[in-house]
């Protein structure tokens, strides 16, 4: 069996029709990622102009000290042990101030009684 020349060279050019498709879809969709890349990278450019990066640096140093502020009121709050410590020494001072107002009372009534024989005897 022998292929004669122009049978051979119809299969070559079906082969290089072939060939010159697929390169130029391949080609195609490499320009037009490259134009989707370029847009890309103008859009990141745009939104990362000069004017921009500071107002985003001013509002990341305007956290900063938000965040620094809240930190160091936090860290003058006590803590559970502080808190459970002051709760008590509050309800003992409780105690020695209804202990004391008790005590007070008899005292109170005798200056109350002081008061009204020294207004008597002013009076007389």
């Amino acid at each position: 069996m022998m292929i004669e020349f122009p049978h051979l060279m119809q299969v070559m050019m079906a082969l290089l029709t072939v060939a010159s498709i697929a390169t130029t879809i391949i080609l195609t969709r490499g320009r037009a990622r490259a134009d989707k890349v370029a847009e890309i990278e103008r859009t990141l450019l745009d939104k990362a102009s000069a004017g921009r990066v500071g107002a985003l640096e001013e509002r990341v140093d305007k956290a900063e000290d938000r965040i620094t502020r809240a930190e160091s009121f936090l860290g003058n709050v006590p803590d559970k042990e502080v808190s459970h410590r002051l709760e008590m020494a509050i309800a003992r001072l409780e105690g020695r101030l209804e202990t004391m107002d008790e005590r007070m009372k008899p005292v109170a009534e005798m200056a109350a009684r002081v008061h009204e024989r020294m207004f008597d005897g002013a009076l007389r």
